[in-house]
């Protein structure tokens, strides 16, 4: 199965949800599925797709992410001010999530639905760590 039928499969629901006001493509560089809009769809695509994902992050709110949530986003989890990540939950590994990437000019806003992180999640074992468990 190649990387774009994975992420139409994944993220079927969030496609099939904003279907109606976006049109879809594949974006090769950053590996995924790819809807720009002007921003005067941005409340109905948002609304669309907190039904599906309703869980979100910012750039504010990103930084009290568990690291676990940052470990699946990879390099998506670097927000920027009015950016969003989107989720089904917090607690669960998601297969998918959504990058909500408004443009610098203010015009127009990209929803990226892609699949996350597949490698398990390592707990860092900074030097803190490792001097406590000496003592433990």
């Amino acid at each position: 199965m190649s990387h774009q039928e994975n992420i139409s499969q994944q993220g079927k629901q969030v496609i099939e949800a904003l279907s109606p006001l976006v049109k879809w493509k594949y974006d090769e560089f950053h590996k995924v599925m790819l809807a720009e809009f002007s921003v005067d769809k941005q409340d109905q695509v948002m609304f669309a797709l907190k039904q599906v994902l309703p869980v979100s992050w910012n750039a504010k709110t990103i930084k009290k992410a568990s690291p676990q949530i940052k470990h699946y986003a990879g390099s998506f989890a670097k927000l920027i001010k009015n950016q969003q990540l989107l989720a089904e939950s917090e607690h669960e590994r998601p297969n998918i999530m959504v990058a909500w990437w408004p443009w610098g000019h203010g015009a127009t806003v990209s929803v990226r639905v892609f699949l996350t992180n597949s490698a398990p999640y390592q707990e860092k074992r900074g030097l803190f760590t490792r001097f406590t468990r000496l003592f433990s």
